[in-house]
C-alpha cells in the first residue's frame, strides 16, 4: 500500500499476474502460487519497506563528555508510546573512535562487551515495554596527546530490535483458491512482526 520499496518472489513457484488486477480490486500485487507438495514450507516472496515509514518505534539519544583524560558516553533508548507491542531482542552497538582506548571501557550498568575487531561496545537487552526507556553509560580513557579542548569524539550508535504481532506498514494479504482451476483447500494463518535497525550519528 505504497510502503513497499523492494519485492522479490520465488519465480519457481510464483507467477506475477498483477497486470490482471481490475479497478474493483483494492490490491497492488496479485500472484498465482503453485506448491509442489502439501504441508511443506516453501518461501513465496519477501518484501522490504521504505525507510520513511513512520512513526519510528524507538528513539536513540546520546551525549559525550570529556574531562580529565576520560570520556563518558551516555545513551538513552526510548520506546515510542504509540507502539502497539513491546520491543524485544534489542542489540545496541556503539562504534568507538581511534582516539579512545576501547579496552579501558567500563559500563554502567554492567553488561557492555568490548569488541576489538569491530571497535565497538555491544549491549543486549531482552525487551523494552511500550513508552519505556532505559539508560546506558560507557567510560573510556583517551590516547596520549588527545586534546579534549580542541578535538571532538563521535560514537555512532545503531540499535536493532524486533516486535511481534505488529507491523510498521498497512500491508495486508489475502489467500484464496484460483477460480476455475484445480480445486484446492486453501487456508491462511497470519503471524506478523517487524525488525528494524536505527542509527544515531549526531550529538
Amino acid at each position: 500500500m505504497g510502503h513497499i520499496e523492494k519485492l522479490e518472489e520465488n519465480t519457481e513457484l510464483v507467477n506475477d499476474i498483477s497486470k490482471e488486477l481490475t479497478k474493483n480490486e483494492d490490491w497492488e500485487y496479485k500472484f498465482i502460487v503453485t506448491l509442489p507438495k502439501p504441508d511443506v514450507y516453501f518461501p513465496i516472496l519477501k518484501y522490504k519497506c521504505t525507510t520513511k515509514v513512520s512513526p519510528i518505534p524507538l528513539r536513540v539519544q546520546s551525549k559525550v563528555r570529556c574531562t580529565n583524560k576520560k570520556t563518558r558516553v551516555a545513551l538513552q533508548i526510548s520506546s515510542n508510546p504509540s507502539n502497539t507491542r513491546k520491543l524485544s531482542e534489542l542489540t545496541i552497538i556503539m562504534s568507538v573512535p581511534d582516539k579512545v582506548l576501547g579496552g579501558s571501557v567500563s559500563t554502567q550498568p554492567e553488561g557492555g562487551v568490548w569488541s576489538e575487531e569491530d571497535r565497538s561496545v555491544v549491549w543486549s537487552v531482552k525487551e523494552l515495554g511500550v513508552g519505556e526507556k532505559f539508560q546506558l553509560q560507557a567510560q573510556f580513557s583517551v590516547v596520549k596527546g588527545f586534546d579534549e579542548n580542541s578535538e571532538k569524539l563521535y560514537f555512532p550508535v545503531m540499535v536493532r530490535c524486533h516486535s511481534m504481532a505488529t507491523q510498521l506498514s498497512d500491508i495486508h494479504f489475502q489467500c484464496s483458491d484460483v477460480p476455475k482451476g484445480f480445486p484446492a483447500d486453501v487456508s491462511m494463518s497470519f503471524a506478523n512482526r517487524f525488525r528494524i535497525s536505527q542509527r544515531e550519528v549526531e550529538y
